[in-house]
């Protein structure tokens, strides 16, 4: 088994950036110039922590390529302080998708179709909180606001792209030890200085960051035996302002969430798994989350469905906050469904995730499986997508044409009336809240660094 999940994994990767070509964004007109999209192939972030003078920063490293001539897009939130492409200073402009349903940034510059490179440095500000101890740091993203993934803290593409990244993190003057925990592979290569790669299939939602001076949190380690055979490395922790919190309880609650996922979804398909237990509500990483105790288990599931089968774009994000809640509320089955959304329809540059999936989306998961129960209802299906497709991002179109091929027949109509709709009243389904993935403010979430 061990051996089947190592060539499966080599699969992945072989694939993966034949994936990002086929999801790639139309390129679009935009301040007279023809802005493109392109393929980050790699990125290697040199990020210091500058302890003397409480400042830190980002330099980023990406190569590319781009399949049509046009000027390269990729996002900071930050403004840069400094870009070059192909080896030439550039400047970036920033500017709105079609429709204004995003922002972005534009590299001022023609660029051919081919391969080439991108650097560009920016102040790190967001969540980063020095003391006399050292600092504490993270790169915590949400997917309920656009530009709240990677990009709200140093340069990174869209969600579709899958990058090989790697950290090279230095604490520059600090007294103390610095603790990272990561959902990549950490070398201490000199002390407070650390080298952190991540797999190939990452997108600009799978990194889990956070690091602190030793000392700062409390921490509990030890491995769960996956059904593969693999001793999976875990970490459940959390810091000063929750440590009214049990270690013991979470190691027991993850444990069960673990066992009950594999037994439902097949082996867990990170190598490690890190539990944060802060905040209210949560987020989902690849192997990793920040989560209240409640919320556990439908952050672990996202480790499955989100950060397992990975949705393309915005307009898929809502598949998974779907089947989530479906798992949360017991997978029932309904045989009728009443009402609408246009949760596959937003404009097509959409970065979120449509609130109406943790309402509205539970129940058509449930409508789906009633639909479904004579050839074994949904979960079947969604243990081949974790089979077949795991770390295969998806457009909704993918997943209806392959939920549609699993089972001989056809739910193209059920998702455009379901999910395309028009001319519905949508009014309830705006206003849908989650108590599972609350929004945080910044200063909320600087409160559990």
């Amino acid at each position: 088994m061990k051996i089947f999940i190592a060539l499966m994994l080599f699969a992945t990767l072989a694939i993966a950036g034949d994936n990002d070509k086929l999801h790639t964004p139309k390129s679009f007109s935009a301040n007279g110039r023809k802005a493109v999209f392109a393929d980050f192939t790699e990125a290697t972030y040199h990020i210091n922590y500058d302890i003397a003078s409480k400042k830190a920063s980002v330099k980023a490293e990406i190569k590319l390529e781009t399949s049509e001539a046009g000027f390269p897009i990729f996002d900071s939130v930050v403004a840069p302080t400094s870009v070059s492409f192909d080896g030439a200073t550039v400047t970036t402009i920033e500017t709105k998708t079609p429709n204004n349903e995003t922002t972005l940034r534009l590299i001022n510059k023609l660029a051919q179709a081919g391969v080439h490179t991108l650097t560009v440095e920016v102040p790190l500000t967001s969540l980063v909180e020095f003391s006399t101890d050292g600092v504490k740091s993270a790169f915590w993203t949400s997917d309920l606001d656009e530009r709240k993934f990677l990009e709200r803290y140093m340069p990174a593409n869209f969600e579709f792209d899958q990058v090989k990244m790697t950290f090279l993190v230095k604490f520059i003057g600090a007294k103390n030890k610095q603790i990272i925990y990561t959902n990549g592979n950490v070398t201490e290569v000199e002390t407070n200085s650390f080298k952190i790669t991540y797999p190939n299939y990452y997108t600009a939602s799978s990194i889990f960051f956070h690091a602190v001076p030793q000392g700062a949190t409390t921490e509990q380690r030890f491995t769960l035996k996956s059904i593969d055979g693999r001793e999976i490395p875990a970490v459940v922790y959390f810091t000063k302002s929750s440590w009214s919190a049990s270690l013991d309880k979470l190691k027991a609650k993850t444990t069960e969430v673990f066992h009950e996922l594999e037994s439902d979804y097949g082996a867990f398909p990170h190598p490690s798994i890190t539990v944060l237990q802060a905040g209210m509500g949560g987020m989902e990483y690849c192997g990793a989350t920040m989560t209240d105790f409640s919320a556990l288990g439908h952050e672990l599931f996202h480790s499955y469905f989100a950060r397992g089968v990975m949705p393309a774009n915005g307009n898929a994000g809502w598949v998974d906050e779907a089947l989530a809640s479906w798992r949360d509320d017991g997978y029932q089955s309904l045989s009728t469904l009443s009402g609408s959304s246009g949760m596959s329809s937003h404009a097509y540059y959409t970065r979120t995730t449509d609130k109406a999936a943790y309402s509205f989306g539970e129940r058509f998961m449930s409508y789906l499986d009633g639909k479904l129960q004579s050839k074994g209802g949904l979960k079947p299906f969604m243990r081949h997508m974790v089979d077949k497709k795991v770390f295969s991002p998806f457009f909704v179109e993918e997943f209806i044409k392959e939920m549609s091929d699993f089972y001989g027949v056809s739910l193209e109509a059920d998702f455009k009336k379901y999910t395309y709709g028009s001319g519905n009243d949508f009014s309830q389904n705006l206003k849908a809240k989650s108590h599972i993935h609350r929004k945080m403010t910044i200063e909320e979430m600087q409160n559990f660094l």
